[in-house]
């Protein structure tokens, strides 16, 4: 059986459909006979069959307004995720800047063009871009104590716009 909630939205409406022309058949033919018990049935299963069209019809729009909605966010909610991570790997090859725990200069260049593309990613709300933006420039000028401070600033946008 299909458990979708557009399948279940149909049995349910079918249900409710039956369930009122049974209603409407039995009142009717309580009240005046076989004629009017028909007649109710048909009246009151049919409005609802009708209802249930047109109320599915405005479920199916607003169950695809969530669903672009749900994406953007999780697009947003993606990219995030990635500036924080590439700019940590740029902030790990750059400081200490020399020593044994030094990364090349290719390497730091790469990482650093990785990080400020994640950071022009379109899609990347505003505050999150302005984190990355104070990051970037601390690591750029080699100010590691605020390049840290940045980089917490940085998560909790990110986490923020959760």
């Amino acid at each position: 059986m299909d458990t979708t909630p557009g399948q279940l939205s149909s049995w349910t409406a079918a249900g409710w459909s039956v369930a009122l022309a049974g209603l409407g058949a039995l009142t009717g033919f309580v009240w005046d006979g076989p004629f009017l018990a028909f007649a109710c049935a048909l009246s009151l299963g049919g409005g609802a069959a009708l209802g249930a069209v047109l109320f599915r019809r405005r479920m199916a729009e607003t169950i695809r307004e969530g669903q672009g909605m749900a994406a953007a966010r999780g697009y947003a909610d993606g990219i995030g995720d990635m500036v924080v991570l590439g700019i940590s790997a740029y902030e790990a090859s750059v400081f200490p800047l020399a020593g044994s725990g030094a990364v090349d200069p290719a390497e730091r260049a790469a990482r650093r063009e990785a990080a400020y593309r994640l950071t022009a990613a379109e899609g990347l709300p505003h505050p999150v871009r302005e984190a990355a933006a104070a990051a970037l420039e601390a690591i750029d000028e080699a100010r590691d104590d605020e390049a840290r401070t940045s980089l917490v600033y940085l998560m909790k946008a990110v986490h923020e716009q959760r």
